[in-house]
């Protein structure tokens, strides 16, 4: 398409790392190709929106002090109303008036909405809310999704308990059965969105999907940055869904400035595969969200301390924080607050993670084999797939004992399937080409292909 024939796109995020840097990936690749896009995000994306080109639109509501001071009985879909939900109004109203503006600046152009499944503000539109001024219709919509695949199957484990998917006769009667149950509690989620938000801001339809099937069928397509094979078999697969594979590795930024040891890491490598003087080199993130150093780093850290065999590499994930001054550092690990999973990655031979879907896509897209541990939200579902796709060894744990930890960095390292099946996994995800992909797509709504 001409850049006249392109439509003028509006992406909107979630105000946090997990939700904000898959679509912002995507969106440097759409600037590249010549699209026109506006994106709302937090305001600590700007810097990084303006820089690829995009127009910067903030949204400035803060989940961070809701979790902090969130209930000690506070469940999954607690965090759903209250962290994601209450923060549909603020959204609505800011998407609603991004797309006004884009009316008035280029009235004669198409636009497509690029929806974070939990950015909040298409869900109103989507069941009556008043159309923003100068529309005749809603735009075209596709709703980009940052986890796994979580819609209502049968055939496939429900979200939550994290189960083996293991399709026996009586697997699947408890299965079914544990969807029922669960179906009042998801579905109660879908009445807040309905009763208390999107009500009030002029819808007309109620919600009466369970939640996370009425998150997901937003717009016109819903895309999975991973491919099919990394997921359970869906058996009822809507037309809608895309698979497009995993969001490339990019390198790190030219201007991050590499910590002093980090000739230590470059050295290594450089060694002879074989040398006795060559380490393993173990990568272990608390990932960005859910940052208790106790559950899984540091125990990381003490579980293989001591082995002249490896180098054991951990990252903070946020500029400027540092573990507590009586954490002792044996003479195998470096710490560091913030270290880009690209970096790292490439030179990584056991990634340990707390399985946040983002760190595991990385790890996917760099062929590291991976020791995964996580309940936390999606992450007990992340290690479930990940030990399925037989890339990872699942701890089924948040907060890992040591010795299970050094137990799977060995197995990892030992057995050499992991490191294949991984490889295995970047070949797929590449071959998918997930950002020419997500272009075709947005050429098919408007019918420019």
């Amino acid at each position: 398409m001409d850049a006249q024939d392109k439509p003028i796109l509006v992406a909107a995020a979630f105000n946090s790392p997990g939700h904000t840097t898959g679509l912002l990936t995507i969106a440097e690749h759409l600037v590249k190709r010549g699209f026109r896009l506006y994106f709302i995000a937090g305001p600590g994306y700007q810097a990084a929106i303006e820089q690829i080109g995009a127009e910067f639109v903030k949204n400035e509501w803060a989940w961070e002090p809701l979790v902090a001071t969130a209930p000690p009985d506070a469940d999954e879909p607690w965090f759903f109303k209250h962290v994601f939900g209450d923060s549909v109004p603020v959204a609505h109203r800011i998407l609603k008036e991004t797309l006004e503006r884009v009316r008035r600046e280029h009235p004669d152009r198409e636009v497509v909405i690029l929806n974070e499944s939990m950015s909040g503000g298409l869900g109103p539109f989507c069941y009556g809310a008043p159309l923003p001024e100068g529309y005749a219709s809603l735009p075209k919509a596709i709703t980009f999704h940052t986890s796994i695949y979580v819609a209502t199957d049968y055939n496939v484990p429900p979200f939550g308990p994290a189960l083996d998917y293991d399709p026996t006769p009586e697997n699947l009667a408890l299965w079914r059965s544990t969807y029922d149950a669960m179906r009042p509690i998801w579905t109660g989620v879908s009445e807040y969105y309905s009763d208390r938000l999107f009500k009030p801001l002029g819808a007309t339809r109620p919600v009466t999907e369970p939640f996370f099937d009425f998150i997901l069928g937003l717009g016109d397509v819903t895309v999975l940055a991973t491919s099919p094979s990394l997921e359970y078999p869906i058996h009822n697969k809507p037309s809608r869904l895309r698979f497009i594979g995993g969001l490339p590795a990019k390198p790190p930024d030219p201007a991050f400035i590499y910590p002093a040891w980090w000739p230590t890491i470059t050295t290594n490598a450089a060694l002879p595969e074989g040398s006795p003087d060559r380490r393993k080199l173990v990568f272990v993130t608390q990932g960005t969200a859910h940052c208790n150093y106790a559950d899984l780093l540091i125990p990381t850290i003490r579980a293989l301390a001591g082995r002249a065999d490896l180098l054991v590499v951990a990252t903070l994930g946020r500029h400027g924080t540092a573990l507590d001054s009586g954490v002792a550092l044996p003479a195998n690990a470096i710490v560091v607050d913030y270290l880009p999973y690209n970096a790292i990655l490439p030179y990584t031979d056991v990634f340990v993670s707390n399985a946040g879907y983002g760190g595991f896509m990385h790890g996917v897209m760099n062929g590291g084999p991976m020791v995964l541990a996580g309940t936390a939200a999606d992450k007990g579902e992340v290690s479930c797939r990940g030990e399925y796709a037989g890339m990872a060894v699942n701890l089924r744990a948040q907060a890992p004992g040591e010795d299970a930890i050094a137990a799977a960095v060995d197995k990892v390292l030992k057995e050499e399937k992991f490191k294949a099946r991984a490889m295995e996994f970047k070949r797929e995800n590449e071959e998918l080409d997930a950002l020419g992909s997500f272009e075709r797509i947005i050429e098919e709504l408007v019918g420019k292909q």
